[in-house]
């Protein structure tokens, strides 16, 4: 079956952007098997996590789920729907729950913080493109002035039992000549307490995790997460996590978290869109080709314009990304929605910045 039937017969009447086969100039492209099983149910379903604030979270108050990670589900889904709102979430406190719904099909992708390892690669599924780098970090009392590795020679540090901060911490210190005595406790939760009890000098974990237990604390400006790049000790680059053997699938989603990294790179926000969409001229005609470029650049073009657009080769509208851009914004906003100063959990964006200031977000050219 083409993908332009499958559209016409469950999409007919939806708001947002067509599929491939609907848009001007645009190319016939076999339908994949997650394609073909997401058209079909009419909705995304996406595996999030229920108990990581800012990232995945169920409210108690509102029963919504919300977060970073699940607002790239939502971006996905405006990809394929043209409509942000045709994605469900179930939730997952477990990794090792959430990895089997994906293997059996029960989700179509996860997003819920999943780290890149070596061993996961290896164990049969695939990640798409890092959307988060975060790192093993370390808190202190912001009145301790203790800002380095060194200041913490002859100090205590507690970490969590079965963390990486445990199998990971005591390398490091020996890798950077300092010398610390590390305390463990059964549970991130008691570690946290020992350091509140004074039973150590510092706590280390993920560096999300001690962002989430400063910001929860009776005094968040009292205590202080290290944030540097010389001070986050290992790599851990949060990706969404897919089945492997689907090409198509695994496009799709690459090319939807990178055209909101490249968005953003660009200028196209929320904010901007419409305004960086062709226009009509004084003369009620669309601007043609030539004046549309001239005005927004080839790049912007191929992100938004239906005729210039190059989002068919995935299986998707030429533009699909407008529908993306207009539902949840680009990389920066979604990362100030749940990361930024105002929201509920700042976290620096670090290494989360784009390339050309200073950080790690990049996305490859849109052509």
């Amino acid at each position: 079956m083409r993908i332009g039937l499958v559209a016409v017969l469950l999409l007919a009447g939806m708001s947002g952007t067509a599929l491939a086969q609907d848009q001007p100039g645009a190319t016939t492209v076999p339908i994949g098997p997650t394609l073909n099983s997401v058209l079909s149910r009419g909705e995304l379903v996406c595996g999030v996590n229920q108990d990581l604030f800012g990232f995945g979270y169920l409210d108690p108050n509102s029963g919504e789920v919300s977060g970073f990670d699940v607002d790239f589900c939502r971006a996905v889904a405006a990809a394929i729907f043209g409509s942000a709102t045709a994605a469900r979430f179930e939730l997952y406190s477990s990794a090792d729950a959430a990895t089997a719904a994906l293997a059996d099909g029960t989700v179509d992708l996860l997003l819920r913080n999943a780290v890149w390892t070596l061993s996961g690669d290896a164990a049969g599924l695939r990640y798409g493109p890092v959307n988060f780098y975060g790192g093993q970090s370390i808190v202190v009392e912001a009145s301790s002035g203790i800002r380095d590795w060194e200041q913490l020679s002859g100090r205590t540090i507690c970490v969590a039992q079965d963390s990486v901060a445990a199998s990971e911490l005591s390398g490091y210190l020996k890798s950077v000549g300092v010398t610390a005595q590390i305390l463990t406790q059964p549970t991130l939760d008691a570690a946290w307490q020992a350091f509140l009890d004074g039973r150590c000098d510092a706590q280390s974990a993920d560096r999300v995790l001690l962002e989430i237990y400063r910001q929860r604390s009776d005094d968040p400006a009292a205590f202080e997460v290290w944030h540097g790049t010389n001070q986050i000790y290992t790599r851990e680059p949060y990706a969404p996590l897919l089945r492997s053997g689907d090409e198509q699938w695994a496009d799709i989603v690459r090319w939807t978290v990178l055209g909101l990294m490249a968005a953003e790179q660009v200028g196209v926000s929320s904010e901007t869109v419409g305004l960086l969409v062709r226009q009509q001229t004084t003369a009620g005609a669309q601007e043609d080709d030539q004046a549309y470029i001239a005005r927004v650049g080839i790049e912007v073009a191929r992100l938004l314009d239906e005729r210039l657009g190059i989002g068919a080769a995935l299986g998707l509208a030429p533009n699909f990304m407008l529908a993306v851009i207009r539902d949840v914004g680009n990389y920066g906003e979604i990362y100030r929605r749940h990361l930024g100063p105002d929201s509920d959990l700042p976290i620096e964006r670090g290494l989360n910045e784009l390339w050309t200031k200073g950080g790690l977000i990049y996305a490859p050219s849109w052509r």
